[in-house]
Formats: C-alpha cells, sequence, structure tokens
C-alpha cells in the first residue's frame, strides 16, 4: 500500500520536494500547534498550479518529536474552503481524533477533480500524490497510516482517490454526502478498498435516489454505490448485512477475507446535505446556511468517531 517509486518521481518533477529527503530530517522539525491555514507556508506547485492547504497539527507534537503520527486529508466541499471542512468533521473535538495529523486540502478555484463544473486542466489526484510526498519532508508521518475523508463534492473526490493508483497510499476512505459524479456504475472503478460512507434520506444536493442529473452531471442510486464497493471489495457474491433503525439510521456492511465491516454504510432517515453531527454544532449545522432546506440538525449520528473507528481498524498491513 506505500507509494510506487513512479508517483514519488512524478511528484518531485512538480512539487519541486525530494521524497528522499527522508522521514528522518521531518521528525526533527517544530511546527506551530494547532490550526494553521497559513497560505504563506502551506503552498506547493503542483503541475502548472499553485496548491495551498491548511493543517492541524497536535498538541504536544513539539514535545515528543521524532513520533510518527497518523496522516488524514480532509476534502471539502464545492465553493468550501479548509476552515470550512475542519469546523465540519472537528476532527479536534475527540480524544482519537487529536491522534492524528490532519491536512485540509484547498480546492483549485473552491472544487475538486470529477464533476463537470471543475476546472477540466487540474489534476487533483496528481496533487494529493504531490502533498503527501511533501508532507513526509515536513512532518513525522506513520506512512502505514494514512486516510482521506471528505465531504460533498471533496466526498466524491474520495472516492476518485479510492479509485485511483493514487489511492495505493492511503488505508481506508470516509465519505459523507459523497457527490459521486465518476462512480455511476460498477465497471467505472476496479479497486478493493477499504470504504465508509453516510448519507441523508433528505439531500436535496446530492439526492440518495436521484431521479435527475446534479450540478455536476449525472449520479448513482447511493444504496446500488455501496453494493459496488461490497463487490469490488468482497467480490461479485458478496453480501451485505442490513441493520435497521438504529435510532434515526440503517446501516449496510460487508465483510470478507477477516476483515469486519471492510464496507460500511450509513442511511440515515432524517438527514439533509450535511456530515452528520450529534450536537449541532458543526459547520453544517450552523445558521450560515437555512436548516428549514439543509436539515442538518438532526442528532441521530455523530460521524466523526465512526470514521476514527474506522481509520483506526485499518493500516498498509491490513487494508484491502
Amino acid at each position: 500500500m506505500g507509494i510506487l517509486a513512479s508517483l514519488a518521481l512524478t511528484a518531485f518533477a512538480t512539487s519541486h520536494v525530494t521524497a528522499s529527503s527522508g522521514s528522518s530530517a521531518a521528525c526533527k522539525k517544530t511546527h506551530h500547534e494547532g490550526f494553521n491555514n497559513d497560505t504563506a507556508s502551506h503552498t506547493i506547485r503542483s503541475g502548472k498550479f499553485d496548491r495551498t492547504y491548511a493543517v492541524t497539527v497536535p498538541d504536544g507534537y513539539n514535545k515528543n518529536l521524532g513520533k510518527q503520527w497518523p496522516l488524514i486529508l480532509d476534502f471539502h466541499g464545492n465553493s468550501g474552503t479548509p476552515w470550512q471542512q475542519y469546523q465540519n468533521s472537528r476532527y479536534f473535538d475527540y480524544a482519537k481524533g487529536q491522534q492524528y495529523l490532519v491536512v485540509y486540502p484547498a480546492g483549485y478555484e473552491g472544487s475538486w477533480q470529477g464533476p463537470s463544473y471543475a476546472n477540466d486542466e487540474v489534476d487533483d489526484l496528481q496533487f494529493v500524490t504531490d502533498l503527501t510526498t511533501h508532507l513526509k519532508t515536513e512532518y513525522c508521518i506513520d506512512e502505514s497510516r494514512v486516510y482521506a475523508s471528505g465531504k460533498s463534492n471533496g466526498g466524491g473526490f474520495v472516492d476518485l482517490l479510492a479509485c485511483s493508483d493514487n489511492g495505493d497510499e492511503f488505508s481506508a476512505f470516509a465519505m459523507a454526502a459523497a457527490a459521486l459524479y465518476t462512480d455511476t456504475k460498477l465497471s467505472d472503478c476496479s479497486k478493493k478498498r477499504a470504504i465508509l460512507e453516510s448519507h441523508g434520506d433528505k439531500d436535496q444536493t446530492i439526492p440518495y435516489h436521484p431521479t435527475k442529473d446534479g450540478s455536476g452531471g449525472p449520479l448513482p442510486d447511493v444504496g446500488k454505490w455501496v453494493s459496488w464497493w461490497g463487490q469490488r471489495t468482497c467480490g461479485s457474491n458478496a453480501k451485505a448485512n442490513y441493520t435497521k433503525d438504529l435510532g434515526g439510521y440503517n446501516t449496510t456492511t460487508y465483510s470478507c477475507g477477516g476483515r469486519n465491516e471492510v464496507v460500511k454504510h450509513y442511511q440515515i432517515f432524517e438527514l439533509g446535505h450535511c456530515w452528520p453531527n450529534a450536537f449541532s454544532n458543526n459547520w453544517d449545522a450552523s445558521d450560515n446556511y437555512n436548516q428549514t432546506k439543509r436539515r442538518c440538525l438532526d442528532k441521530s449520528l455523530d460521524f466523526t468517531p465512526a470514521v476514527l473507528d474506522f481509520f483506526s481498524k485499518w493500516n498498509s498491513s491490513n487494508a484491502p
């Protein structure tokens, strides 16, 4: 599941960062702890574009130089920002989340590769490879525990990443209200991955059962998409396990090859286009939106702890 040598060489060419500079040097560097979105110090070159990111460095990082930290790349939705996604997933609110280095890439012109509204000159898959190569020269990262999460367009991009060779260095992928414009049939993807997704039945932006194209193109039925991942990871005869009405949501899971619930999905009855939050204190649940239409105040599921529990199960040794 490590980065292929060819990807590392490509990253060198585009971001001007040498992967061979080594983790030992990175593990001696100190950093501002907490959230930092200073683009002056968080910009790399990828292809022909300057790309930026924000980062949350865990408390105690500088007192524990040499400790390797697992990494999450967390992708915002269309027209969003790293700050909004930081406030959406809120990994910092949870003890388990405080054990990760979390990086929030910024979409070029506010969006991610895949839908028709994204800039087709931008290669975000290459940006991810360039970014992880760069991060390994700056931070002390446990390369066996690299993960991706995202919401809406960012979630759809996480799915695209999971379906690509660029995703091979990631151990697991988590999405909320994923905009799945690039994955509309079983044959669109052939990778075996650990996949987690949540989706609201009341989502009007990326409907659970779409009857027309979305703003970025055709969309799959979410339930069918979950079954495709079950087949991709567990084989064509994979059988789903359904658990109904756990207090506001259903779950669908697939297990195989000794991997329990390697594909997991939450279908949330009264939720809209949201990153689920049990406290109504994240960005989606804020008064930045008309909640009568947005419907992000449902407290049935706290998704971030579910993501952290899912990530904790998988590393480069046991992931599909």
